[in-house]
């Protein structure tokens, strides 16, 4: 069965909801939700669980690191543990009030263990 667009748009809002302090949020691409989450290269399947794993990680030990990027600048989250790789973009965007919202794009992701990020960031997670 695998992740489903439900639980994925569940991720997001628990994780926006934690980084609306910080005025950013994460998006993960119709790439991401669509073509790799559930691709069967990656062995084994990937769970929610592990997600939410990584990003409540990434979210912990590398804030400060994340609020530092620019706009599109291109960054790697590397699970240590799951061999997870997260590939992601900065989109920094002003809002109404004056305010830069920091929207971070997952792109893609994949369970590879020797990924090769081409990122000149990589948050280990």
């Amino acid at each position: 069965m695998g992740i489903m667009q439900n639980d994925i748009t569940v991720l997001e809002a628990i994780l926006n909801q934690k980084l609306s302090k910080e005025n950013m949020s994460f998006k993960m691409s119709v790439h991401f939700v669509r073509d790799r989450m559930n691709d069967p290269r990656n062995t084994p399947s990937i769970t929610i669980t592990e997600l939410q794993s990584i990003f409540n990680r990434l979210l912990t030990v590398h804030i400060s690191g994340l609020a530092k990027l620019k706009h599109n600048d291109t960054f790697n989250i590397r699970c240590l543990k799951s061999d997870i790789n997260i590939p992601c973009a900065v989109e920094k965007i002003r809002q109404a009030d004056g305010r830069v919202h920091q929207r971070n794009i997952a792109i893609t992701v994949m369970r590879k263990k020797d990924f090769k990020a081409k990122d000149p960031v990589e948050f280990k997670v």
